[in-house]
């Protein structure tokens, strides 16, 4: 397991009427919530790879089903990958790149530390080969911005500069 990185379990809580899932509580999972962003993806869609210098994610499948790869960019190569759906959430810290797979349609909730501006949003390559991403789905549909995305090595080396900045 990535240091840092949390999976959660989110029962549902049902009666006839239906269910409640909580989905974050700050004495579990103490962070502050600036900002709460909703994606949807068809079957097929890949996000990622990203990671943010500053900022945690907690990510929770709404509803489908994704393939979620995340990879440790602060020391030594560590990979995690592992399906996930509406029953758990997963807290991404910082320089802890995440992207997932789309199963299914599939609706993910982000709760993020930053309000997102762009300025702390980094990324590479999903196929990149240093990553060794098992992906269920070879031809993904990607965004622009991650068609062009850089290499694991930049983005690591972009990493180890800003720790070795931060510890001056």
């Amino acid at each position: 397991m990535i240091p840092g990185v949390t999976v959660r379990p989110l029962p549902a809580h049902a009666d006839p009427r239906g269910s409640l899932r909580e989905i974050w509580r700050e004495s579990q999972q103490p962070m502050a919530v600036r900002q709460v962003l909703v994606t949807q993806s068809r079957a097929g869609v890949l996000r990622g790879m990203h990671y943010h210098l500053e900022q945690q994610d907690i990510c929770y499948v709404t509803s489908g089903r994704v393939f979620m790869a995340l990879i440790d960019l602060r020391g030594p190569f560590e990979k995690q990958e592992f399906r996930v759906g509406p029953d758990e959430s997963v807290l991404v810290p910082p320089m802890v790149a995440h992207g997932y797979l789309a199963e299914t349609d599939s609706t993910i909730c982000y709760l993020l530390t930053d309000e997102s501006d762009g300025t702390d949003e980094y990324g590479f390559r999903f196929d990149d080969p240093q990553a060794q991403i098992a992906w269920p789905k070879k031809d993904p549909i990607l965004s622009a911005r991650d068609q062009n995305a850089g290499t694991l090595a930049a983005a690591k080396a972009a990493v180890k500069a800003r720790s070795a900045g931060a510890k001056r």
